[in-house]
């Protein structure tokens, strides 16, 4: 347990963008999405803040682990989510594309965050960081998904 540049590191990279967001916000917001169950946010809400402080308590944890596959894995989910992030700043910052597919993958947004913190979680192979990425993952894809297919309902 203990603070260590790598887990600062960890969790700043995968918020940067979301600071960003604060900044920018999004553009041609819907009225109106069907409401969240209360759970399912706080679900959300409790990986989230428990996904981004997990790394900075045990970056020491995190230092000693060995460099293999997961760290290149959880930069390419990195790489791939500032990708999105680069497509809605540079695309008006339009609520749409924070929804908006990437290929195949229907709310890529909130996939590779959750991935990222998953694969932390296989990396350290410790409870400590799966369980919270899997909350995070439970809220965060329900809740987007929802979002996702109100945006993509067909229009009556």
């Amino acid at each position: 347990m203990g603070l260590h540049l790598i887990g600062i590191l960890i969790s700043l990279l995968v918020m940067l963008p979301n600071l960003l967001f604060l900044f920018r916000g999004p553009q041609n917001m819907p009225k109106s999405f069907s409401p969240a169950p209360l759970i399912i946010t706080v679900l959300e809400r409790v990986g989230q803040i428990s996904c981004f402080a997990m790394p900075l308590l045990f970056g020491n944890l995190i230092a000693e682990q060995p460099m293999n596959s997961i760290p290149v894995l959880m930069g390419i989910c990195l790489l791939i989510y500032y990708a999105c992030w680069i497509r809605y700043f540079t695309g008006g910052n339009s609520f749409a594309l924070l929804y908006k597919p990437l290929g195949p993958i229907p709310i890529p947004m909130a996939l590779f965050p959750i991935l990222y913190f998953m694969l932390l979680g296989l990396w350290t192979e410790s409870y400590l960081f799966v369980i919270p990425s899997l909350l995070f993952a439970v809220g965060h894809f329900i809740n987007s998904w929802r979002v996702y297919a109100d945006i993509h309902a067909p229009k009556s």
